[in-house]
């Protein structure tokens, strides 16, 4: 395939992607855990990125001088990578899956979830607001874009999976204003997690500071033991916006920025006289008028105090106020009231979670390469406690979800990164970095990096992007592509020594790569021979300095285009292993196409695949069972909205916007709906 193709793919992809996350938009160490003492906060570590406030009047002077600088570098407010989110639940209890999850021991929010009895649907907001373009906020006066009137209901649906059957019966009423991003459940709870705002754009607006000043989350926990009466037990409402959030057992954790909001502000400086009449405004600020507030059940109290609050530690000749706090919520789902936060003032725009940390990554701007900076905190009983930060050459932002690019393992966080070059010829650079907390200060070392002198050896062809990745253990897999696709595979066994150990080129990309066992490897992304057919891809990677592909599926329309939200969303892949050795998945394809019989036609699938043999790496295969489509769909748009999918033995439900269509593994095509 030409290159002219392969870009014309490559920019269809993207403009989906931006456009299906414009709907639904919420829109990262060491193990020391909970159980060892962390360094004093207090102390001076000169070297860290963070430190601690000293007092209340420098917690509000450095806050100040975020509004009254006027050298600033503009790019480096508004740029940010966006909030990423994965290791597989594969051996879910009970026979059904479950929300698949970079790390095994840490729950995501997401808008299906099932507890073996009830799906809980989120309302998609699709129907109720059309998409809004960059240019109507291109000033300093930014207004919030209109927000839909009509948020709908949480959905539960009771499952019969006998007969692969599901039936409404009950909703959850959202108010006017209330988003639900995503849900939880734990035991016999519901948890939601809304914002006050609906941003119609992925772009700019949501990047920008200014849009943050006036928003809110809201935590709402539900008691589902008795699903005819279901009551709210606790409210929880914390002002600013919504970052990301994870869960860990009885421990919620909200990641959330905040910018105050002030009449008659200036957020972006441009001159001396603005700047100013920032002063004048600002004149009389208190903690009071910075720190969010969070209300429990109508008790309300400031989310933080000044001395919780950590700040940024930069060279003291060019030291940068940011006007963004950003803060780490812990939440214990038993007693919300006893939440704890930790802050600092810069912003979030990735986060990564393990069972024993927390690292929040931000795009910098200031060289040609670009920079990443990473704070890690630990995590266990109370606020998270800071351990360290570290800045890394190039950004994690590309495509599809950054937090692949994270992994934490032995105490050790391995980052990849993409640089660019300025070169035209070899436009971008891949960088693997192997990280650790530093003995003696408030500082996450570098252990090792790759490509080095010892061993240069690019990682991806010249100018070629960098799709999926996937860590596994000691193994970290790697697809790059411009014009093939290589599959790398790095062995880190010796953190202090990384290197490339295989490699295999075929044509196609994968953006998703699904460890299988530690044989076989699964992908997930697009076909260049088939022009716009989704593909997977079996590899089998025995001998990681000779990976092969064992087989391949294509999927969709030949002659349409076609996608996959599993591509770039890993909730929307749905994973089960049985009994019996073989495994089951899913994937959603969205297909559109001209019929002769019915003109432009867009199709909601949901493909039901096997991988039989695993045992034995060499002969296993990759089996297409059938199909469930999503038809009719009420009222769909074209975009066809969410697509999530549940397995629970031999029954398959099938969420396509806010509705679920089922049928039995074993006849797919006599399915059932839509519910």
């Amino acid at each position: 395939m030409n290159n002219n193709v392969i870009r014309h793919l490559r920019s269809k992809a993207t403009y989906l992607y931006l456009a299906i996350l414009s709907i639904s938009v919420a829109s990262c160490g060491g193990g020391s855990g909970g159980s060892s003492t962390p360094p004093n906060n207090n102390d001076d570590q000169s070297s860290s990125l963070l430190r601690a406030v000293n007092s209340e009047e420098e917690f509000v002077s450095r806050f100040k001088a975020a509004y009254t600088q006027t050298t600033r570098n503009e790019q480096e407010l508004s740029a940010q990578q966006p909030v990423g989110g994965v290791t597989a639940d594969d051996a879910s209890a009970g026979g059904y899956s479950s929300t698949y999850t970079l790390e095994t021991d840490v729950d995501e929010f997401d808008v299906l979830k099932y507890d073996g009895d009830y799906l809980y649907i989120v309302p998609t907001i699709q129907h109720s607001c059309c998409f809004v373009t960059d240019a109507a906020f291109a000033s300093d006066a930014l207004v919030p874009p209109p927000n839909p009137q009509n948020p709908g209901s949480i959905r539960i649906l009771s499952t019969n999976p006998d007969a692969a059957t599901a039936q409404q019966v009950a909703t959850i009423p959202l108010e006017d204003g209330e988003y639900v991003q995503g849900l939880f459940i734990q035991n016999d709870s519901l948890i939601s997690i809304a914002t006050s705002q609906y941003y119609g754009t992925y772009g700019d607006v949501w990047q920008q500071i200014a849009p943050w000043g006036q928003q809110a989350l809201a935590i709402k926990i539900y008691d589902t033991a008795d699903i005819d009466n279901i009551e709210k037990t606790w409210d929880l409402r914390i002002e600013g916006g919504f970052v990301d959030s994870r869960r860990i057992g009885d421990t919620l954790y909200l990641i959330s920025r905040h910018t105050p909001h002030w009449d008659n502000i200036y957020y972006y400086p441009a001159n001396k006289q603005e700047a100013d009449a920032n002063k004048e405004t600002l004149a009389n600020t208190t903690p009071a008028d910075i720190i969010p507030n969070i209300t429990v059940n109508e008790q309300t109290r400031p989310l933080f105090a000044a001395k919780d609050c950590l700040i940024t530690r930069d060279d003291p000749s060019d030291e940068y106020a940011y006007p963004v706090i950003t803060s780490i919520t812990a939440v214990p789902l038993s007693n919300p009231s006893n939440a704890q936060t930790t802050c600092y003032n810069e912003d979030a725009s990735g986060v990564y979670m393990s069972a024993q940390a927390l690292y929040l990554s931000q795009a910098r701007y200031g060289n040609s390469e670009g920079q990443t900076r990473i704070h890690k905190f630990a995590l266990g009983s109370g606020k998270p406690a800071y351990r360290g930060s570290a800045d890394l050459m190039g950004y994690l932002w590309n495509r599809g979800q950054v937090d692949f690019r994270l992994s934490e393992k032995d105490d050790m966080l391995r980052v990849v990164t993409t640089l660019y070059t300025g070169d035209s010829s070899d436009i971008r650079d891949h960088q693997l970095t192997i990280l650790q907390e530093a003995s003696n200060d408030l500082r996450l070392e570098q252990i090792s990096v790759l490509p080095n002198k010892n061993r240069p050896a690019e990682i991806g062809k010249p100018n070629e992007d960098l799709y999926g990745v996937r860590f596994l253990d000691d193994r970290l897999y790697l697809v790059s592509f411009e014009q093939i696709d290589p599959l790398y595979v790095l062995d880190l066994t010796n953190p202090a020594d990384p290197y490339i150990a295989g490699e295999l080129e075929i044509p196609g990309f994968s953006d998703f790569l699904h460890p299988v066992n530690n044989n076989l490897l699964l992908g997930v992304g697009q076909s260049a021979q088939n022009q716009g057919l989704v593909k997977l891809s079996l590899f089998n990677v025995t001998d990681i300095s000779n990976p092969s592909e064992l087989t391949t599926l294509l999927l969709g329309k030949e002659d349409g285009w076609n996608y996959s939200e599993a591509q770039y969303n890993r909730h929307a892949f749905t994973y089960l292993q049985q009994a019996d050795g073989s495994d089951r998945l899913t994937v959603p394809v969205q297909s559109s196409y001209n019929s002769e019989e019915n003109g432009y036609v867009n199709e909601n699938r949901l493909y039901l695949m096997e991988i039989n043999g695993k045992e034995n790496a060499a002969a296993a295969s990759l089996d297409l069972i059938g199909d469930i489509i999503a038809s009719p769909a009420p009222n769909e748009n074209w975009y066809g909205g969410q697509h999530r999918s549940v397995i629970h033995d031999d029954a398959v439900y099938f969420l396509s916007g806010d509705y679920i269509w089922s049928a039995l593994w074993t006849a797919p095509s006599q399915q059932t709906g839509p519910q």
